[in-house]
């Protein structure tokens, strides 16, 4: 069974938040964000040399990029359990590949109280 996703995105500015990734989708191609989706089935495609084999196609009503570094954690943990349940993988542990390690890092050193000097004593924090 095959779910395809359509490529368009909703042209409503309450719906659509991907204008938040815009800098970073061009200046960054190799980095991966995530997002989240609300769904529902915009068509079906019927094949009928394949015996009327039915295909949703799924169109996306809402999406919004998550950006903050503690909820991209709960995103992915939810999306890791999912996907063991999903695959009758046990391992929890699966990377992903999103957010910006050096800023992840930057920001906990920050929540730890560390701050940076840059240019001779401006605070950088």
């Amino acid at each position: 069974m095959t779910v395809k996703l359509s490529a368009a995105l909703p042209k409503e500015f309450d719906a659509n938040g991907m204008e938040r990734l815009h800098a970073q989708l061009v200046q960054h191609p190799e980095r991966r964000h995530l997002v989240v989706m609300v769904i529902d089935t915009a068509k079906k495609q019927i094949d009928y040399t394949a015996g009327g084999e039915v295909t949703p196609v799924a169109g996306v009503l809402f999406i919004e990029p998550i950006r903050d570094a503690d909820d991209v954690e709960v995103v992915t943990e939810i999306m890791a359990r999912v996907r063991a349940e999903r695959t009758g993988d046990g391992t929890l542990e699966f990377d992903f590949g999103v957010g910006d390690p050096f800023a992840d890092t930057m920001q906990r050193m920050r929540d730890e109280g560390i701050t940076f000097t840059v240019n001779g004593g401006d605070d950088a924090s």
